[in-house]
């Protein structure tokens, strides 16, 4: 089917056109003004028309129907979710697992896979190439969580890296020192402390900047491309800065998260901050704000929502009569939410596109047929209209999480209409087809 979007501002890696999108088949056919006629057309006057967002960083595989509805509601077309072992699966068992629930129809949008390792000490350079094949798009690690018997060490960091470089991926780490993590907590248990400001106390943004500074070093050695999730400090923000500015042989990417761009450290105090907890925790203001200079410097080159479909039991030295959990929801939230905070801080649409689909795709190979309004590319496009004006409700992205930090948000700009590839998914702010998304793979032309 030739589908014709007419009339909007569409938003192209080289800038805003007043201009038709022709699609075909699910793939954008030609962009310009004049395009042949067709059956099919799309009224976007007044409207953007923006790439479908990747989402480089959820956790979806424990509700994929209900969160990739919430996705879809948001505008995003493509989730990049983490694979999530079970019990004793290695990863490349995992990431079977999660395609199988894919290829099941579970998600109604697309959907790339991080291999998430568990066990990366153990990890050999088989594995590793077994999950290049598999179709993973980047290996995960963490540098924290040693209660959870996850922690990577430096020469476990050192052999993966090495192993990921050979087999063509980027490494993902979550960047928190989980010895000195350990440290605090003990400390923080030994005298009672408990509630949503001692989660924090004990990942203060110095553990975040020890284990960035730690990561960029040994990917150095490794000569690796590496990919650091959520920053949320100002020390790790320039630590990325300087190691860009380096000679280097491999690519350092960034990410920021949603909460750490919208949300501070101050509604700890307040009556929501049970449901705020995350790690890295909510940062001050002065952190905030280096988040956010660095989303527009382009230091960060991408926004995602580190959505969690499931919370997990907070530690039980900080809580030890059970009932806090950690993880946040926000899929859904993540493209209008990051839009309207665009728009109230003047940022270019482009630049706003860039860390909500572009950066997301390249980072992890799925660009160009992701994340771009491109001749050849994918036809996910989104319609956003800039003039509306709404308040986040508990019901407004229906994830099936009953939870949300942003509720009572008010928004800027509303998604009317979603398109993967070239099927409308959203109409009128509302879902109009239940149909399955794919798996999307990195290097796909």
């Amino acid at each position: 089917m030739t589908v014709a979007f007419v009339g909007g501002d569409v938003v192209t890696p080289s800038g805003v056109l007043r201009a038709d999108v022709l699609v075909d088949n699910g793939v954008i056919a030609a962009i310009g003004a004049g395009l042949p006629p067709t059956e099919h057309i799309v009224d976007a006057t007044g409207q953007y028309v923006l790439p479908g967002g990747v989402d480089p960083h959820c956790h979806l595989m424990q509700g994929l129907a209900s969160a990739s509805r919430a996705a879809a509601l948001g505008g995003t077309t493509t989730a990049l979710s983490f694979s999530l072992p079970i019990e004793d699966e290695n990863p490349a068992e995992a990431l079977l697992r999660a395609r199988g629930l894919v290829e099941a129809g579970e998600s109604i949008i697309d959907i790339g896979l991080h291999a998430m390792c568990y066990r990366p000490n153990d990890l050999t350079e088989h594995d590793v190439q077994r999950l290049a094949e598999l179709g993973a798009d980047a290996v995960k690690v963490f540098l924290a969580y040693p209660e959870l018997g996850i922690m990577a060490t430096g020469d476990g960091l050192y052999r993966t890296m090495r192993a990921a470089a050979r087999a063509g991926l980027p490494v993902q780490v979550h960047c928190e020192d989980g010895e000195l993590i350990e440290a605090l907590v003990e400390e923080a248990a030994a005298q009672g402390l408990t509630g949503p400001e001692v989660f924090a106390a004990v990942r203060p943004p110095e553990v975040e900047d020890i284990a960035v500074n730690r990561v960029l070093a040994i990917a150095a050695l490794a000569e690796a491309d590496c990919y650091i999730t959520h920053l949320s400090s100002a020390g790790a923000v320039e630590l990325v800065r300087r190691a860009r500015a380096g000679d280097s042989k491999r690519t350092v990417s960034t990410e920021a998260c949603v909460h750490h761009i919208l949300l501070d450290a101050e509604q700890y105090r307040g009556p929501a901050a049970e449901d705020l907890l995350v790690a890295p925790p909510l940062r001050g203001q002065r952190h905030v704000e280096a988040v956010r200079a660095a989303v527009l410097d382009g230091t960060i080159d991408g926004v995602g929502s580190d959505h969690a479909q499931h919370r997990t039991d907070v530690d039980e030295r900080l809580c030890p009569h059970g009932g806090s959990h950690y993880g946040i929801a926000g899929i859904g939230a993540r493209l209008p939410l990051m839009l309207s905070w665009g728009l109230d801080n003047g940022v270019p649409i482009e630049r706003m596109a860039y860390v909500l689909a572009t950066g997301p795709a390249r980072a992890f190979g799925h660009a160009p047929a992701k994340g771009q309004i491109s001749v050849g590319s994918d036809a996910d496009l989104v319609l956003w209209d800039p003039e509306p004006e709404w308040t986040v409700q508990a019901d407004s992205f229906d994830d099936g999480t009953d939870s949300s930090p942003y509720l009572g948000r008010r928004v800027r700009g509303r998604i009317n209409s979603v398109f993967l590839r070239g099927h409308c998914l959203v109409a009128d702010g509302a879902l109009r087809t239940h149909e399955a998304g794919r798996l999307t793979y990195p290097g796909r032309a």
